[in-house]
């Protein structure tokens, strides 16, 4: 299984896109949706994240909620081709996270899916699940998720 997660908001400006850091409305955005996420994907072996600021930091909240989940930070995910993304997951097995940007994310998606023409767009943040045989079994955006959430802080 491969969770495809977007990062969370970050600022608009920088010195660079790499250095873009996420905004506090974002660092909250991502608490809120892996909240969520961990409820529905309880255990996760890896958390391979891109090394940009905003990805990494989104990574760092999520490994707050997987606590046994191995953080893997590499530069092979930033403006990362479908290449890339084989490269990095070559010597991983299990249930892997990757954190990492748009148009990168679907462009993976679209080729692991063999669907060229599929339109994805994700929100910050969201996670797209594929499984072992190329399938797409989920995607969640952050707008469901935060409707769980809500759900859940008001039970």
């Amino acid at each position: 299984m491969v969770l495809l997660i977007r990062h969370s908001l970050a600022e608009d400006y920088a010195n660079s896109d790499f250095e873009r850091r996420l905004t506090p409305r974002g660092v909250k955005r991502a608490f809120r949706f892996f909240e969520v996420i961990s409820k529905i994907y309880p255990d996760l072996d890896y958390i391979i994240t891109s090394e940009a600021v905003r990805a990494r930091q989104t990574a760092e909240v999520m490994k707050k909620f997987y606590e046994n989940a191995k953080l893997i930070v590499t530069p092979k995910l930033y403006q990362a081709s479908v290449e890339d993304f084989k490269e990095v997951l070559k010597d991983f097995k299990g249930k892997i996270a990757i954190v990492g940007h748009e148009p990168d994310l679907s462009d993976f998606a679209r080729y692991l899916l063999n669907s060229p023409n599929l339109h994805i767009k994700l929100s910050k943040p969201s996670l797209m699940e594929i499984d072992e045989d190329d399938v797409l079994k989920s995607l969640i955006q952050y707008k469901q998720a935060k409707a769980v959430y809500e759900r859940l802080k008001n039970a």
